[in-house]
């Protein structure tokens, strides 16, 4: 296996200062010249690229411009937008040097060193991924659309934000191909698109991985408890990964999330922070009150941060 943990993100210049906050939590627990970045975009400048890598100066970065890279039809709305489908074109695009892989979203932060996943054993599956907490769950009795094409009563539907991946054998099968067929065959059945068509063509080729490395946001909620298990419940209280799934971005202060704070304490480790602040509208005032919250679930001792976090005074 190589040397360097090649990890891979999908995303347009809107979502720029997100991928370097999701860099910049990285980078504080994994050392930076253990990393190969792979940034599939479109629209991403010059600029950005550089502000970019620069929260990992001693990391190694390639970055594919997906302008010409052809999709099939896609349905966009508030969630899905053109670059989330960037993640398929990994397959063909990904350096041959990059037998494995971790693909992680940018609406997430990394709180935990990410050679342990790494070095998962996959026993031979093409991904390893943590069911969705909303879809497998049962929790929305409608959106049980995948059952459809995915039998069994023990089935399990992929959040297919955090994955690992064994790219040898994805070449091999061309799975992520396939998965591209799926969409520009049947994407006006596929509300999930992309994530959906993975879910289709791995059905019996994904390995589950301790959920901790995908915590979303409906495995924090109490009034969902009951539909998960106590290795869930306990890996929501200690997350490696905290992934800001649904609407409830840190970034737009809809509704609320506990971990919201984690997101601004990782941007402010980056060239970003100032103009997000100020462009979103985001006072100190308001920055303190969301600390403040977050302190009273997770003491930042336990995560060795400073008692006295950058995003407080930081312009």
């Amino acid at each position: 296996m190589s040397d360097k943990i090649w990890i891979a993100f999908g995303c347009d210049s809107c979502f720029a200062p997100h991928v370097s906050a999701t860099i910049a939590s990285i980078v504080r627990r994994t050392p930076a010249h253990k990393l190969h970045f792979l940034i599939m975009h479109n629209g991403i400048s010059e600029s950005q690229r550089k502000m970019t890598q620069s929260v990992a100066p001693a990391a190694e970065f390639t970055w594919i411009d997906m302008a010409d890279f052809e999709l099939p039809e896609y349905k966009v709305s508030n969630h899905i937008s053109q670059a989330t489908l960037f993640r398929l074109g990994l397959e063909k695009l990904a350096p041959e040097a990059c037998k494995r892989l971790i693909y992680l979203d940018a609406d997430l932060i990394v709180l935990s060193d990410l050679q342990e996943l790494w070095d998962f054993d996959m026993k031979g599956a093409a991904i390893g991924a943590v069911a969705d907490a909303y879809l497998s769950s049962g929790i929305d009795e409608v959106h049980q659309h995948w059952r459809e094409w995915i039998s069994g009563a023990d089935a399990q539907y992929m959040n297919a934000g955090v994955m690992l991946i064994d790219m040898e054998l994805v070449r091999q099968t061309q799975s992520f191909s396939k998965a591209l067929e799926k969409i520009a065959l049947h994407g006006a059945d596929l509300p999930y698109q992309d994530q959906d068509a993975i879910n289709w063509i791995h059905q019996n080729n994904w390995i589950q991985i301790p959920t901790e490395w995908n915590v979303q946001r409906v495995h924090l909620l109490e009034i969902f408890e009951r539909h998960f298990s106590l290795e869930s419940m306990e890996a929501a209280q200690r997350p490696k990964i905290v992934h800001f799934t649904g609407p409830e971005k840190p970034w737009t202060f809809e509704g609320y999330h506990p971990w919201w704070w984690t997101y601004w304490d990782a941007l402010a480790g980056t060239p970003f922070f100032g103009t997000a602040r100020k462009s979103l509208g985001v006072s100190r005032t308001k920055l303190l009150h969301i600390w403040l919250r977050w302190l009273r679930k997770r003491p930042l001792s336990k995560l060795g941060i400073g008692n006295l976090p950058s995003a407080l005074w930081k312009p």
